[in-house]
């Protein structure tokens, strides 16, 4: 007795790291270094709440050793990410615009420890946007690395974005480098 199976062709699959191919719904992700307050418990979930933390836990902990305990602050009007022991942290936010809505999907904080050196200090995105994640495709990590050479760029003296949660691990801001 012989069976024939029939089965539909198999969908081709996108290379690892390609964006999703744009749908009858277009997603964007935008960078921001400004956040209104209505953001505040999606923020604080991504920075203190976040599944994805003991995976870097001991990069974590080194960044707060090191620098401070980051807490969630309103300024103006405006959220704003503080670092106990400096003045001057600054923070990058990810907004995925679909449909009119507007979501934060990740955040990093960072400062410029001295004339040569960015400092990236902490780092979340949210899960589903993790390597691992339903959009993990979109690279989040990598993208706000990315966003912080590029502001690195623009700052005079500036040659190194510095990544507390590998070990210190010094990224040259000039890509010839």
């Amino acid at each position: 007795m012989t069976i024939k199976i029939s089965l539909p062709p198999a969908e081709p699959r996108k290379p690892f790291g390609q964006p999703s191919p744009p749908t009858a719904v277009q997603e964007t992700i935008r960078f921001t270094s400004v956040l209104e307050t209505h953001y505040r418990d999606d923020l604080e979930g991504l920075m203190f709440f976040n599944p994805q933390q003991k995976k870097t836990l001991a990069g974590i902990n080194r960044s707060i050793k090191d620098f401070g305990v980051p807490s969630v602050t309103v300024d103006a009007e405006r959220l704003r990410i503080t670092v106990e022991g400096l003045s001057d942290a600054q923070a990058l936010y990810a907004l995925k615009e679909k449909d009119g809505s507007v979501e934060l999907i990740g955040v990093i904080v960072f400062v410029r420890l001295d004339p040569e050196n960015l400092v990236l200090l902490h780092i979340a995105v949210r899960e589903d946007y993790s390597r691992g994640g339903e959009h993990g495709e979109e690279m989040l990590v990598g993208r706000l690395v990315g966003e912080l050479r590029a502001i690195a760029r623009r700052i005079r003296g500036v040659r190194h974005v510095i990544l507390k949660y590998s070990g210190g691990l010094m990224i040259p801001v000039d890509p010839a480098v």
